[in-house]
């Protein structure tokens, strides 16, 4: 039986997700009922004259974000005041996919954006399109395996799915088959056993539509992200066979984009973001690498306001994104992952990631915070 707080939390997940499945249009941005009004222009007159007279004007930055965990250092950036600090003022627009982010930022409509390198990524570079690859947003350091392989409870039970090799022509549930992280992973894994991804049957899902597709049999696997792995095993749908951080660790999932103008045009503004985001990821690494109690309380009350997961306690038993706090992007896993799209047809032309990363903005902000320790 689905408990309340799962029906709760779900019911919130499952909507966003739906919307953005739907055909190129962005989600809506997400309710944030708990934050404070706007102030009225009385009060914002009145913070203005008490401050310094010569203070600048505060740099805009418009920053297109998927809206999801590996979001984290971007809302805590903002709720904790590191943009304020650095004389930013950020506008942030929600897409539904990295892929909508990527033509904006290629066209100067937006500075910043964040999601997950794809294979449409990498057919976009290849056809002009001008960003670079800044920083870390979501990888699988170990511990953080935010994805994960779940085999449907009756197959496991019944013994009839219990390895690798067992899943050779079975159905798995999969967000996208246009060529993404998960699917390269996927792929990963079945190696283990001789195989490769045109040896099981890819099914295109929602991941809000993976765990029913698990309860009524129509898949035998599914590779859903939190909090779609953590509901399945709890309500007894599904076992967890594996999470991404142990077949495929440190796995580049999710990467931070600047837009080309952006980054040539106005580089210190590009460095001041990049040391607020840095910033928050250590606060975010506080929390769930170090497990600082206070941090974690802190962290998790941000992400409850800013993305669809609205029950603390759901972050007590699912599994995090990894950010890391110095910002370091994985090559290796880029172009591991380009490899399997190129493999496939699924990306046309390969990109050197070499020329697309640029971590110059990333070590000035860590130079100037330190080591995170």
């Amino acid at each position: 039986m689905v408990g309340p707080r799962w029906v709760a939390t779900l019911g919130v997940v499952v909507t966003i997700w739906t919307t953005a499945c739907r055909a190129g249009q962005p989600p809506a941005a997400p309710t944030r009922a708990e934050t404070p009004a706007a102030p009225t222009q009385a009060a914002q007159t009145r913070v203005v004259t008490s401050a310094t007279a010569a203070a600048p004007a505060p740099e805009t930055v418009r920053l297109g974000s998927t809206v999801g965990a590996s979001d984290a250092a971007f809302f805590i950036a903002d709720e904790k005041g590191y943009f304020r600090e650095q004389g930013l003022s950020v506008e942030v627009t929600p897409f539904a996919s990295a892929t909508e982010i990527v033509a904006p930022l290629g066209n100067n409509q937006l500075d910043v954006g964040g999601g997950a390198p794809s294979a449409g990524l990498g057919n976009a570079i290849a056809r002009g399109i001008p960003l670079k690859i800044v920083a870390d947003k979501g990888s699988a350091p170990p511990g953080f395996g935010y994805a994960g392989v779940l085999i449907r409870k009756e197959l496991w039970d019944s013994g009839a799915l219990r390895t690798v090799a067992d899943m050779r022509g079975k159905r798995l549930g999969i967000n996208s088959i246009a060529g993404n992280t998960l699917e390269s992973a996927m792929d990963r894994l079945l190696r283990e056993a001789g195989m490769t991804i045109a040896d099981i049957e890819l099914v295109p899902l929602p991941f809000g539509d993976q765990p029913g597709a698990l309860a009524n049999g129509s898949v035998d696997l599914a590779f859903p992200i939190e909090p779609f792995v953590a509901f399945s095993v709890e309500q007894g749908i599904a076992h967890l066979f594996r999470r991404v951080d142990e077949f495929y660790p440190n796995q580049q999932i999710a990467v931070v984009f600047y837009g080309r103008e952006f980054a040539e045009q106005r580089p210190e503004v590009g460095r001041r973001f990049m040391l607020a985001y840095l910033k928050a990821a250590r606060d975010y690494n506080d929390a769930f690498a170090k497990n600082d109690p206070a941090k974690r309380r802190e962290v998790v009350d941000i992400l409850v306001r800013n993305t669809p997961v609205k029950d603390p306690a759901v972050y007590d038993i699912m599994a995090m994104p990894g950010i890391a706090p110095d910002g370091r992007v994985n090559l290796e896993s880029l172009e591991m992952d380009q490899e399997y799209y190129l493999r496939v047809g699924k990306q046309q032309q390969a990109v050197d990631y070499r020329q697309v990363v640029d971590m110059s903005f990333a070590d000035w902000a860590t130079q100037q915070l330190g080591p995170y320790r």
